[in-house]
């Protein structure tokens, strides 16, 4: 997996080249499809995903932002359907699937390194 760290200035950018997001404010979530406007001073965490990509944003001393990009050798991963609870739902998606990324210790044992968004369904 291709991890890039973010500046904080080009995150609004990057935002763009994704459709699916989950934003954590710290008064409320927004999570859907479609295009948003991040609002900066009041997120906690967020996540803006497709299909083998994801930006990660979250707050440490400022705003900081991780890019996800799968290559072609992530290939041992679980993908995991989560069941949206009907009281949260505004728009009609139902499941977000979840990939949950597999790597080995040193003595050949598998755990989970990372679990990432993938797309909502």
């Amino acid at each position: 997996m291709k991890i890039e760290k973010i500046k904080s200035g080009d995150i609004a950018s990057l935002i763009k080249d994704f459709d699916n997001r989950i934003i954590y404010y710290f008064d409320n979530l927004k999570f859907g499809k479609g295009q948003i406007e991040l609002d900066t001073d009041n997120v906690n965490e967020a996540f803006f995903f497709e299909e083998g990509k994801c930006l990660h944003i979250y707050r440490e001393d400022g705003i900081k932002g991780i890019l996800y990009i799968e290559e072609p050798e992530d290939k041992e991963f679980i993908s995991e359907e989560q069941i949206l609870e009907e009281r949260i739902l505004k728009e009609p998606l139902k499941v977000l699937v979840v990939k949950k990324y597999i790597e080995y210790d040193e003595d050949g044992q598998a755990y989970i390194s990372r679990t990432l968004p993938a797309k909502f369904i």
